[in-house]
């Protein structure tokens, strides 16, 4: 290890500027759910209740991104919470921290690819309908569901594969126009909306109570204001002269900002129409801005605002799974090829393909993923967010009487113990919701059991071969003796 705690050997290409990190944070809190969930959104507890979810987890959301802030202040390397658990409570409970990290990244890259042949079917109702090569998990998969998703996970590949520069200047690029673009749509909305539309502004159309509706929507939107984490997967390639403090507010701007887009275009969607139309139909969204614009132009326009939204989320779950497997492959748990670092580019070229690969398997497992993924998606993430709050816990514990990080999260101790606590709540929530909904074993269970199983495995394969390695030098060594 070099100093800073950086690996020798060739370098991440350090470039990543504040800009850099709020793209890669806000790009993947706002995604494309926006636009398919409107309905689910306000449902619960009315439009007026679905914006206070969201402005209120705010409370929550924006110091838990300032105490990941503080985590990468005190464990400045690739790999996010496989680093900081690592150092905290040792490598193996980093590295199944790091193992269903990989598991989150990589599936939400193939829900990426699975969504966007999706909305391509939406945007173009001609290509829709193709007769399908297979069945799998109860979905038909069509050669345009194969075509787009391997395609894009191609393209996601050479992209991360061209290093940080090149990965985060296409985030920064697609983030910085998606925000012009969704400004555009809410002045729409308000200028030619009804805020009548909104009445009752606080009702649950479920058969549920306001209050029980307004905790639905808080979980909710906890869930969709998570993401922010993929910026510490970048600090290892942090340009010099960008502080701790600037990657602390990037994370913390960009929850911030998401929160107040998601209350915008809830009051912008609503405002057009009755809210309680929205509640059905595949695309509220569109069908809401349809009333502005006639002939179709409006989801048209927001099918392409959408799909490039959901590029740039899995532009950021690329490049942060690529820096996790990295992370894993320096710490021996991994196979050491996938540690290298292009000397050229600066980019982990090797985790990228493998990431890449992983997608396209993903990809062929059809829609009938899309669920498990996110079902997956949201007990690893909301688990893992609990432990790195116990690892920074643990952290600061073991540095007591040392010198303090470059960033520090503001409210002592007491904040970081009000925040941990909650976490833990929703990760405990996330974790037995499964069970209550599906008869037996869910099947994202199963699929989580056959991923721990693989992680096993590839530890074990990656030992045995150091072994035989070792064995036949010290063979070689003693024949020359």
């Amino acid at each position: 290890m070099s100093e800073g705690g950086a690996p020798a050997g060739p370098a991440l290409r350090r470039g990543v500027t504040g800009p850099g990190f709020f793209a890669l944070a806000f790009g993947t809190i706002v995604g494309s759910a926006w636009m398919v969930l409107m309905g689910e959104w306000v449902s619960p507890a009315g439009p007026g209740g679905a914006v206070l979810a969201f402005l209120g987890m705010t409370l929550l959301m924006v110091p838990v991104a300032a105490a990941y802030a503080e985590l990468v202040a005190r464990v400045p390397r690739a790999g996010a919470e496989f680093v900081f658990v690592e150092k905290a409570f040792g490598p193996w409970p980093g590295f199944i921290t790091g193992w269903f990290l990989t598991l989150y990244f990589v599936g939400i890259c193939a829900f990426e690819g699975l969504a966007l042949s999706w909305f391509l079917e939406n945007l173009l109702p001609s290509v829709a309908g193709q007769p399908p090569l297979y069945t799998l998990l109860g979905k038909p998969i069509t050669i345009l569901d194969l075509a787009i998703g391997l395609a894009g996970a191609a393209v996601m590949t050479v992209l991360n594969a061209a290093g940080a520069t090149i990965a985060v200047g296409f985030q920064k690029v697609v983030t910085f126009s998606f925000l012009a673009a969704s400004a555009m749509l809410v002045l729409l909305g308000f200028a030619q909306g009804d805020p009548a539309n909104w009445r009752p502004l606080f009702e649950s159309a479920q058969d549920r109570s306001f209050i029980g509706g307004m905790f639905v929507m808080l979980g909710v939107a906890g869930m969709w204001l998570s993401g922010f984490q993929t910026a510490a997967s970048a600090v290892e390639e942090r340009a010099p002269g960008t502080s701790f403090r600037t990657v602390a507010k990037a994370m913390t701007l960009a929850v911030l900002t998401a929160a107040l887009f998601y209350s915008l275009i809830i009051l912008a969607s609503t405002s057009l129409l009755p809210w309680r139309a929205l509640t059905t139909g595949a695309l509220p969204v569109a069908a809401a801005f349809d009333q502005a614009l006639a002939g179709g132009i409006a989801t048209k326009g927001i099918l392409l605002v959408a799909m490039a939204s959901l590029l740039k989320t899995w532009n950021a779950m690329h490049l942060s799974a690529t820096r996790v497997i990295l992370a894993q492959a320096r710490a021996g748990f991994l196979p050491s090829m996938l540690a290298h670092v292009d000397a050229r580019s600066g980019a982990p070229r090797r985790a990228a393909l493998l990431v890449g690969g992983w997608t396209c398997v993903g990809v062929l497992a059809g829609r009938g993923a899309i669920s498990p993924i996110i079902a997956m998606g949201t007990i690893c993430t909301t688990a893992i967010a609990a432990v790195a709050l116990l690892a920074l816990m643990r952290l600061r514990a073991m540095n007591e009487g040392g010198s303090a990080p470059a960033y520090v999260l503001p409210g002592g101790r007491p904040l970081l113990l009000s925040i941990t606590l909650g976490a833990t709540i929703v990760a405990i929530a996330a974790v037995v919701a499964p069970f209550g909904v599906a008869a037996g074993v869910p099947v994202e269970i199963w699929l989580m059991l056959g991923w721990a199983l693989l992680g096993a495995m590839l530890v074990s394969l990656r030992r045995l071969w150091a072994a035989m390695v070792l064995t036949r030098v010290n063979r070689q060594g003693i024949s020359r003796a």
